[in-house]
């Protein structure tokens, strides 16, 4: 039971990861249409704050309980832990294109760390039955 939970919160982590790398990557994009500038407010730092703290949960959550009850695997939480480092180097703001790349890259290794975990608990729920 505990990691089908597990697998639930990784694919819910998969996705909130990827969809954090869409709106950093596009939203730019987007704004630079006259017609969609009405959409700024979206531009904003408690929506990028809240899905850090989102990745910071699942992190918690899902990748550690599953490293240490499942299949000990190290490779999903050195993932992240590169996904969390890109997040915060971005978090400088030293140019907005800087901030966007490595968000972007930072939020693509957060869902890849979510999908190697996922397979490793599937993996591993095949093995014990």
């Amino acid at each position: 039971m505990n990691s089908i939970k597990n697998n639930t919160l990784d694919l819910i982590a998969l996705t909130s990861s990827l969809i954090c790398a869409i709106h950093c990557a596009i939203f730019p994009i987007l704004l630079s249409f006259s017609s969609l500038s009405s959409l700024y407010f979206l531009n904003n730092q408690i929506i990028e704050w809240a899905f850090i703290s989102l990745g910071i949960v699942f992190l918690f959550t899902s990748l550690w309980p599953s490293y240490k009850n499942n299949h000990h695997n190290t490779k999903p939480l050195k993932i992240a832990l590169f996904g969390f480092a890109f997040i915060a180097i971005g978090r400088l703001h030293l140019t907005h294109l800087w901030e966007i790349i490595n968000t972007v890259i930072g939020a693509t290794l957060l869902a890849v760390a979510h999908y190697s975990n996922w397979k490793l608990l599937r993996s591993t729920h095949k093995e014990k039955h």
